[in-house]
């Protein structure tokens, strides 16, 4: 009883233990299986962690890769304009990645209109998309149905950059905001180099302008100053003529209203060439009672007209003999003259010229009308007038005193004005000269060297056939009997068979002009005095003289007395230099 009690009690504990056992397997196998779906799980979250560790890596790499980008580009278009062969470097950068294997962009920059560039690339294929209409109003457009990004650039219209982008959301906010900085930076480069281009265009406009205007006022000078030639030349010939009292006073009129002409035509011409940039004062010594006897000539005739007196006085202390530009100051004296003469009707015009301090003053007082004193300042602007009427008494092209002042300043001199209404005006000019010590020595070796002209073979080159004339003539008082060519080829022609002791060489002439032959035979190897006749005064034409290999300029209209001059300084040989 008590054996078998004890097998009851064996089994019983057998069948407990196995049942724990088969729990405790069971329980183990679902435990497993837990462990295994956690660790699946980790496997799991582990690759996705992975996952994106490697793209926000790239990313990062691909955001410090276009920081750099960005500022080696920004620092290019700081130094350079935005040309084709820049521009596909840019686009190049921007499409050539390897961390955008999984994605694509694709770039499409025009700007035609700006560098004549236009840029597509996808795959080796070309293709031409029409940017959204709006656009150009809210500068960047992103087109969620076909992923494109649009970028407008400068502001003007088919100027655009677009990214056609297909990239994982992380990615697609920076992309979107390269292309943004892309697109200012290009901007900014499009609109310097527009600037730039217009700069240029403008620059070239105004050269060709002055260019246009020189080449005009070159033109309209010498158009102008020919036919003064001939005018003032017949009426210097007529001079040393047998006339009649009636005929003298003639050629007096004729006279003084050539240089009055004349002082018209300078001041014109010297204001246009004061705006040019193309004016230059040629000093010279000069003598100073010559220039009170010729405003004597010029104006004793028209005061006479009028009834009044008319003094011209040069005081003892003033040098006999000054360096300056004498064209110059006899045709500030000769409007100021002309002035005081238009607005006196009676009494009389005092001239005066004055030495103080190493200055020459020259004054000019009348009895005339006057001038208000709220009306002075009025009188040195150019085309003004104080009655601009058409009932006006006076005429005149209001350019005298502007061209009086302008002269007297870059002489480094002054012009003052004093009036009163209904007494008269006085106008001072005052001009820092130097004294000239060679005068003296001069008058001596110019009567010692002082030889006949007799005999001396001169080659005159003149196309106007007036202007043959009157230099003949002019010639012929000095015994001289010159040869004539009708243009620059024509004097060639003639210097291959005969010799000339010099050259007056007319610079403006059909076929060929003077500036040309007289270059031609300087590169042959002549070598005698070639003289330019020319009717041109600008600083440009006296350097075209002078480069051309000419020797000195005889400017139109000119006097027997300067042909004479110069004929003795360039044809004395054995004379001292």
């Amino acid at each position: 009883m008590d054996l078998e009690k004890k097998n009851q009690l064996l089994n019983k504990k057998i069948t407990r233990e196995n049942a724990a056992r088969k729990f405790a397997e069971k329980l183990l196998e679902e435990k497993s299986l837990e462990l295994y779906y956690a660790n699946e799980q980790l496997q799991h979250a582990l690759t996705h962690v992975q996952t994106k560790l490697k793209h926000d890596s790239t990313l990062l790499a691909y955001k410090a890769k276009m920081d750099s980008n960005l500022l080696n580009f920004s620092r290019l278009f700081l130094k350079k304009s935005p040309t084709p062969r820049l521009l596909q470097e840019l686009v190049d950068t921007l499409t050539d990645d390897s961390s955008l294997s999984d994605m694509h962009i694709h770039i499409e920059l025009k700007a035609d209109d700006i560098v004549h560039f236009s840029h597509s690339c996808m795959a080796g294929r070309i293709q031409t998309w029409t940017p959204p209409k709006d656009l150009f109003s809210q500068n960047t457009y992103w087109d969620e149905t076909n992923k494109f990004f649009w970028v407008a650039l400068a502001n003007q219209a088919d100027c655009y950059m677009a990214g056609r982008i297909t990239a994982y959301n992380s990615w697609l906010m920076p992309i979107q905001k390269y292309l943004s900085l892309i697109g200012e930076i290009l901007t900014a480069a499009f609109i310097r180099h527009l600037t730039l281009i217009q700069e240029v265009n403008a620059r070239k406009q105004a050269e060709d302008s002055e260019k246009a205007s020189q080449n005009f006022l070159a033109m309209i000078n010498h158009e102008l100053r020919t036919p003064l030639n001939g005018l003032l030349g017949s009426a210097e010939l007529l001079a040393d003529t047998e006339l009649q009292e009636d005929q003298r006073k003639l050629l007096t009129t004729l006279n003084s209203s050539g240089e009055l002409l004349r002082n018209i035509i300078n001041d014109l011409l010297d204001y246009s060439k004061m705006s040019a940039n193309m004016f230059e004062l040629i000093e010279g010594m000069f003598n100073i009672e010559e220039v009170a006897n010729l405003l004597r000539a010029i104006f004793n005739h028209s005061a006479q007209e009028k009834g009044l007196t008319f003094i011209v006085n040069c005081a003892d202390l003033v040098p006999r003999y000054l360096i300056g530009d004498v064209d110059r100051i006899k045709q500030i004296c000769v409007n100021l003259i002309g002035n005081a003469i238009k607005f006196t009707d009676k009494g009389g015009i005092d001239i005066n010229f004055d030495w103080q301090k190493g200055q020459l003053i020259f004054s000019v007082t009348d009895t005339g009308t006057g001038i208000k004193a709220s009306d002075i300042n009025l009188l040195f602007k150019p085309f003004s007038q104080i009655d601009l009427s058409s009932k006006k008494a006076h005429e005149g092209t209001g350019l005298g005193l502007s061209i009086c002042k302008k002269l007297s300043q870059l002489m480094d001199g002054n012009i003052n004005v004093t009036s009163q209404i209904g007494k008269g005006s006085t106008f001072s000019v005052t001009l820092p000269l130097s004294v000239s010590d060679k005068a003296s020595k001069k008058t001596i070796q110019t009567d010692e060297i002082k030889a006949s002209l007799e005999g001396m073979k001169i080659l005159v080159v003149e196309d106007v056939k007036t202007n043959q004339m009157i230099i003949n003539l002019m010639l012929k008082k000095l015994n001289l009997a010159p040869q004539f060519a009708d243009n620059g080829l024509d004097a060639l022609e003639q210097l291959k068979s005969r010799d000339f002791d010099i050259i007056l060489m007319d610079c403006r002439m059909p076929i060929m002009d003077g500036f040309t032959a007289t270059a031609t035979l300087r590169h042959q190897g002549y070598s005698k005095p070639i003289i330019a006749l020319t009717a041109g005064t600008t600083s440009i034409e006296r350097e075209q003289c002078l480069t051309a290999g000419m020797d000195d300029i005889l400017f139109k209209p000119y006097k027997l007395q300067e042909i004479q001059a110069t004929l003795s300084q360039w044809c004395q040989p054995h004379s001292p230099v």
